[in-house]
């Protein structure tokens, strides 16, 4: 049964985020196999090919974060307007917000287009691996924009409660990449092998059917679009108060992928065997925070929708609530993957150069998951709360202060495993750094 805001504003607490939460993380884990199929069948072409895919994730990352940062913003606006009743100006945010992004999307689809060669020979890839990476991205840059689409306005329908359809939506599309990955990479029938790039098209399958589905739902069901031409004043009035918001957690989330990009960098020093590690323990670790990507996105309009009515004591109980559950989550997930870490491995390579690196990743980074899961946590409250600046200051703090310079010297110390465990230790500094905000905004507001 769909979430309504009445739930929101006057169920209980933890019965509504759990009926929100548990649709996105069926949705969520799909959009994951995105990203884990393509890893996984990439694997079974190469080392070389396992290594450009993974070269490629801070650049796919960054545009998806930056997309999922407008999206969240929209969320945000249209959460806080539907919670004051506001459901036209709710379709105006919607339909303005969605024309900024794919323009936005397009231009810097343009852009990261012409400069492969020049980025990803910066971060460190040869020639062979750069034929590879051209392969995947010639396509993905081409077509991003319908990931935009479908990104776009599963946010706005989400900000009226329902987390359902937009979950249903993920889930087939989830299966429609799942199907066309190994019948394009490989090749089957008349259909011939296209390798790597094989990859890139059958992720764009799925974001056609995704593009035109949740189009649909939202003109149709949710009547969240319209089509009257605004005036300058009001495109520029949407404009700017969704940038406003989303601008520091856009650069918030596009700095994760940038400060993997540098990561990637310091390992590729260890070699090519370690930069395919690295990447297969990065695709393992997004997948294990598919539950608190799943609370955020319930926690998102929940929060929003409740402080736009003046609710703010439930909107503070959802938040506590929610970092107390994902604290405990991801330590027991942890304790898992620490135990299950050969056979998660061994889905992915077999190579002796790749291995044992993957295994001491898997061993080591996902306890740097619980403090990050906790502060993406925390995160949305600022965001929810119009400090979406506290967002970003914390994450640089977290990223550049803490993580990255004790990275760099794990690594010159102690080689990879400093490496890794720098990279927790910084973690968990920048969870108490967002902890100390969050009880800070929390006092001082009323």
């Amino acid at each position: 049964m769909r979430v309504s805001s009445a739930d929101i504003l006057s169920g209980p607490v933890n019965q509504t985020l759990r009926r929100m939460t548990g649709p996105m993380v069926i949705g969520i884990l799909c959009t994951m196999l995105f990203s884990t199929v393509d890893t996984y069948f990439i694997s079974r072409l190469g080392t070389t090919e396992l290594a450009a895919i993974s070269f490629t994730f801070p650049v796919t990352f960054s545009m998806l974060n930056l997309v999922i940062g407008l999206g969240i913003a929209l969320s945000i606006t249209v959460g806080k307007a539907i919670g004051q009743g506001r459901v036209n100006k709710a379709a105006r945010i919607t339909t303005m917000s969605l024309a900024l992004t794919i323009m936005a999307t397009l231009c810097l689809a343009f852009v990261g287009r012409r400069t492969i060669d020049l980025l990803f020979g910066a971060l460190g890839a040869d020639p062979t691996t750069l034929g590879f990476i051209h392969d995947y991205l010639d396509v993905w840059f081409v077509f991003v924009v319908l990931l935009a689409i479908p990104m776009l306005c599963n946010s706005a329908i989400r900000a009226t409660g329902d987390t359902k359809w937009p979950s249903i939506l993920m889930i087939i599309a989830g299966v429609v990449n799942v199907v066309l990955d190994p019948i394009l990479i490989f090749g089957f029938g008349p259909v011939p092998a296209m390798g790597i790039a094989g990859a890139a098209w059958a992720t764009v399958g799925a974001w056609v059917f995704a593009s035109t589905a949740a189009l649909y739902l939202l003109i149709f069901r949710e009547r969240l679009l319209v089509f009257s031409v605004p005036t300058a004043e009001e495109v520029w009035s949407i404009w700017r108060q969704l940038l406003v918001l989303a601008g520091p957690i856009c650069l918030a989330n596009m700095l994760g992928p940038l400060a993997s990009g540098v990561l990637t960098a310091m390992v590729a020093r260890f070699g090519q065997g370690a930069v395919a590690a690295f990447g297969v323990g990065v695709r393992v670790e997004a997948f294990s925070l598919v539950v608190a990507f799943a609370i955020t996105a319930a926690l998102s309009p929940y929060v929003a929708q409740n402080l736009g009515a003046g609710q703010n004591e439930r909107a503070r109980h959802a938040v506590r609530n929610s970092v107390r559950f994902i604290l405990i989550f991801q330590l027991a997930l942890y304790a898992l993957q620490f135990v299950a870490a050969p056979l998660i491995v061994s889905w992915f390579s077999d190579d002796p150069d790749v291995v044992p690196v993957a295994i001491m990743y898997m061993r080591i980074m996902p306890l740097g998951v619980v403090s990050y899961a906790t502060v993406i946590v925390l995160n949305t409250a600022f965001n929810a709360y119009q400090r979406s600046t506290t967002t970003l200051a914390l994450t640089l703090l977290r990223l550049c202060v803490f993580i990255l310079p004790l990275s760099w010297l794990g690594a010159r110390y102690m080689n990879l495993t400093g490496l890794f465990w720098g990279a927790v230790l910084g973690g968990f500094l920048g969870l108490i750094a967002a902890q100390a905000s969050y009880q800070r905004l929390i006092t001082s507001s009323p």
